[in-house]
């Protein structure tokens, strides 16, 4: 291999060198340290001189038109370390100067690629952002991935029903709604284009390699939903030939469960086959969620049955291409506590296939990142109650909710100190539901789709020898609802229809623009300071769009004219070191958002049977919230061993303006808090890892919450204590109990249901 490079570069000076005879120049090939391989697009530039070249499919590359001097020559390719050599022409010389790169030998940990969709240390990025390992997901005192993200600051996380609740809501900066948090796994969507939720339940915390949280919006680069931040969710990838991880888990409330991961990794000299194979289980008897003081005979345990499996391949063909497939099927059962004469009782069952392709390719010098992904989600549900006057109602939700997309991102890097990203997205999602009603007559279907494109650049900027780092970016989406319908089938009081009906809606496009400039001066290695420009935003969910019928409020009339949510916020920030052992991170922010969404009477009334008569409702853009906000993130390691880790975060988010008409006094909105924000929010864990016993200890804070938009309903302030204890031993064996709620506190969420109180779990691991 050597010899032919040496022949490779001897063609190449004589082929240049016959019309180069009165001027210098510098010609070579770069290789791979380890491999020989070839590097294709390598950036060999002349330090100071705008004069360079990149190397070309036989990783050759020449520079010509040099004065005699000295000069230095600088070489840098993605993936590898920079390498630099210094040289000194004389008159008429064609020198000959080959490069041997070693790849970068950067800690994963300190690693990351969703602040700017391409890898980048963490210590570059002009932003607040959060890092979390398997070390410390597997330390921590979860039974799920979601209550990892209570350790981060300004995150807020509401698993009302603990393990038992059919899903959570994980909300940033200030935000009300799941559907403003962007949540990827493997850096592919997870929220549905249909409402924005997420079904955490698709990830185990034992598959997780580690959690990237990007917090304020980050739509300049990824889109729709990331108003408030991104979270991406990273999975394990199996290390040696063959990986062995099995566990089994016991609890209280009748909990058990188990796990099983098998994998393998071939790769040899960037070559070879990788594969892995996943399994989980888990079943719970429950508790009564409603208080004891209101429990009538149809209160009932809210159980749990879920499991899922996936599997893993992937190939490297070179340094340069990847090739990874997965897939994972997920099924779950969840009891809602209510039962009547059903076995089953009510209940919220989910079916979740999810399929995603990724490819990887270093194509003369640029990264090209090319993710595919599908998501079908079955959703059945199943209502059986006794209302206030002894009417018995049962029935049954069944919609499909189809997600699907390709996102690509490529990377070039100009010259030394400048990154230059250009992407596309394409994410398509539709609804196809039906409510049947076994105790009347009534059916009704409806249905609607959601497209978006997006496009987006970004430019990363290194000056004043990487002092300076800025990130400039643009992005636009136009979004597409068409095929939006509703059909109503003999109706009655239940459903509050007054006819059968069929209602085709009108199509809507609407286009929104995402800019984002953020920049980071590095004082010294010990302090830096940031501040950012950003906007985010968050589009109509499928439900509001194309779908009318009765709620707690009235009757809603479906919008197919909704506009996206939009927010745009300024940022402050710094990282200051003290002490090597010590990490304060103070952030503040302002944020204003617009064309808000709320329901908004028509106006008109109906008669729904109850009694009373009910208003229209239609939900609309009317409103613009501000919010002021700070965090505060401290971490101490005391010694080698025990680390301590503290954070704050206050937001104050107001509704300025509320453009409703048909509305009283007491329904103006304007001055009032957004619902279900905790004002203050405060956490403290303490690690101490030592040779008898691990103990991960948490404390969690979080302050009084309004639980309805017109602040008449308050949720009281709560602490929480949590801790696992864990042990390794005979090498390949751990064992943990993990306590939740240890002094019993139970709070109660908005609609005065009950949480679990103390929970236990005890988990037994085995690892080859």
């Amino acid at each position: 291999m050597r010899i032919r490079l040496k022949i490779y570069s001897l063609f190449y000076l004589l082929f240049f060198g016959m019309g180069l005879s009165s001027q210098n120049s510098i010609s070579g090939v770069v290789t791979d340290m380890s491999t020989g391989d070839v590097l294709v697009g390598a950036n060999v530039l002349v330090h100071k001189l705008n004069l360079g070249g990149t190397s070309n499919v036989n990783g050759q590359y020449q520079i010509v038109n040099l004065k005699p001097g000295k000069y230095t020559i600088e070489v840098s390719f993605i993936g590898y370390a920079d390498a630099s050599k210094i040289i000194q022409l004389s008159d008429t010389e064609n020198l000959i100067l080959d490069f041997k790169l070693t790849q970068a030998n950067i800690e994963m940990s300190s690693v990351v690629i969703t602040a700017t969709r391409t890898q980048r240390n963490i210590e570059d990025i002009p932003a607040r952002m959060a890092l979390v390992d398997a070390s410390q997901v597997e330390e921590y005192p979860a039974s799920n991935v979601d209550d990892v993200l209570k350790s981060v600051s300004n995150v807020y996380v509401n698993r009302s029903w603990g393990i038992f609740s059919k899903n959570t809501s994980v909300t940033m900066r200030g935000l009300d709604g799941t559907s403003r948090t962007l949540v990827l796994m493997n850096g592919v969507p997870l929220n549905k284009v249909s409402g924005g939720q997420i079904q955490w339940s698709l990830i185990q915390p034992e598959d997780v390699e580690r959690i990237e949280v990007i917090k304020g919006p980050g739509s300049a680069l990824y889109g729709m939903n990331a108003m408030g931040g991104v979270i991406n969710v990273i999975t394990k990838k199996p290390q040696k030939k063959f990986n062995l991880d099995a566990g089994l888990q016991m609890g209280s409330m009748g909990t058990i469960g188990g796990n099983l991961a098998l994998g393998g990794n071939y790769v040899v000299n960037n070559k070879g086959l990788y594969w892995g194979l996943n399994g989980f289980y888990r079943q719970g008897d429950g508790y009564i969620i409603e208080p004891e003081e209101s429990r009538d005979s149809t209160d009932v345990e809210a159980y749990l049955f879920e499991g899922n499996v996936s599997g893993l391949l992937g190939y490297r063909f070179n340094t340069n291409h990847s090739l990874e497939l997965s897939y994972e099927y997920h099924d779950e059962i969840r009891g809602d506590g209510k039962q009547v004469f059903e076995e089953d009782g009510g209940y919220n069952k989910y079916a979740i296939h999810y399929a995603r392709a990724k490819y990887q390719g270093n194509i003369n010098g640029a990264v090209l990142v090319a993710n595919a992904f599908y998501q079908l989600e079955n959703y059945k549900r199943q209502s059986e109650t006794v209302n206030s006057t002894g009417t018995y109602r049962l029935y049954e939700t069944d919609s499909k909710k189809h997600d699907q997309g390709l996102w690509l991102t490529y990377t070039k890097k100009w010259f030394r100190n400048n990154n230059f990203t250009l992407g596309a997205d394409i994410h398509d999602g539709s609804v196809n539901a039906t409510d049947t009603y076994y105790t009347s007559t009534d059916e009704i279907h409806y249905n609607g789709k959601l497209s978006f494109i997006g496009l987006f650049v970004q430019d990363e900027i290194s000056m004043m020898n990487n002092k300076l780092k800025l990130i400039a970016g643009l992005r636009m989406d136009v979004a597409n609802f068409r095929d939006g319908s509703q059909k109503v089938t003999d109706p009655s009081d239940v459903t509050g229809f007054p006819y059968d009906m069929y209602q085709e809606f009108d199509e809507n496009t609407w286009t929104s623009f995402s800019p984002k400039l953020s920049g980071m001066f590095t004082f010294n290695p010990n302090i830096s300071a940031y501040m950012s420009l950003s906007n985010g935003f968050n589009p109509p969910k499928l439900d509001d769009l194309c779908k009318s019928g009765k709620i707690s409020k009235g009757f809603k009339i479906a919008n197919p004219e909704l506009q996206p949510e939009t927010i745009g916020t300024i940022e402050f920030g710094a990282n200051w070191k003290p002490h090597k052992k010590i990490s304060i991170e103070p952030s503040a922010y302002i944020s204003g958002g617009k064309d808000f969404q709320y329901f908004v009477p028509t106006g008109d009334s109906i008669d729904t049977g109850g009694g009373d008569l009910k208003p229209y409702l239609k939900r609309e853009n009317i409103s613009e919230v501000e919010i002021i906000g700070a965090e505060f993130n401290f971490q101490y390691l005391v010694r080698n061993g025990i680390s301590i880790n503290a954070n704050y975060a206050y937001n104050h988010s107001v509704i300025t303006k509320y453009d409703a008409e048909n509305v009283s006094p007491e329904e103006d909105l304007t001055g009032k808090f957004l619902a279900e924000v905790p004002q203050h929010t405060a956490f403290t864990s303490v690690d101490w890892r030592n040779k008898i016993l691990d103990v991960y200890l948490t404390c969690l804070y979080v302050g009084e919450i309004w639980a309805d938009e017109y602040n008449t309903q308050k949720i009281d302030d709560y602490f929480m204590f949590d801790i696992n204890l864990s042990k390794e031993f005979l090498v390949h064996y751990r064992i943990s109990l993990m306590v939740q709620d240890i002094f019993d506190r139970q709070p109660i969420d908005k609609k005065m249901r009950l949480a679990p109180g103390r929970f236990f779990l005890a988990k037994l691991q085995y690892k080859l």
